[in-house]
């Protein structure tokens, strides 16, 4: 993982094996294996985890071998949140919206679940890279919605994606 210090507050990351490029609080960090066990005990983890020192904000990166152009982002996130109002009914808290930056179309929504110190709110995000799926969340407690939403965007404005070269 490379980091660069730049604009207060921020630092410049790069993840997927160098194939996205973002930036993310400067307190961020790489969990170790055992904090990742910890806050996912489930595998396979998600391949890039970035957690901040308190534990309770969580960034993550998953490229699914799962095809992804961009004329289907808002459909497929469209139909994640329709699957995860189904498991948690009501918890739906920024409906499917799609978004157009730099990097191109990305969809995102966001829901809520209870948690045992606080609720837990959930943004998904998903994104076609190399043609394939990009699945990343970003997780923190509900009472920041709002200061948390607008980081969040923040950071999905900032990815810049690596040409594959074909030659």
């Amino acid at each position: 993982m490379e980091e660069n210090k730049g604009q207060s507050g921020w630092q410049e990351v790069s993840c997927l094996a160098g194939r996205m490029h973002l930036r993310i609080p400067e307190d961020y960090r790489k969990p170790s294996n055992e904090v990742a066990a910890v806050k996912f005990p489930i595998t396979p983890r998600p391949q890039e985890i970035y957690i901040n020192p308190e534990g309770n904000k969580i960034l993550t990166f998953n490229l699914l071998d799962k095809p992804l152009q961009e004329q289907q982002v808002y459909p497929a996130v469209l139909e994640m949140q329709r699957v995860i109002s189904h498991v948690y009914p009501e918890s739906v808290r920024a409906r499917a919206k799609e978004i157009k930056t730099d990097a191109g179309t990305m969809g995102w929504f966001a829901f809520v679940t209870g948690g045992i110190k606080e609720d837990s709110m959930h943004c998904m995000f998903i994104m076609p890279l190399d043609d394939n799926m990009m699945l990343g969340s970003y997780h923190f407690p509900e009472e920041q919605m709002e200061e948390n939403r607008k980081m969040f965007m923040q950071m999905l404005r900032s990815i810049q994606l690596e040409v594959l070269s074909t030659s």
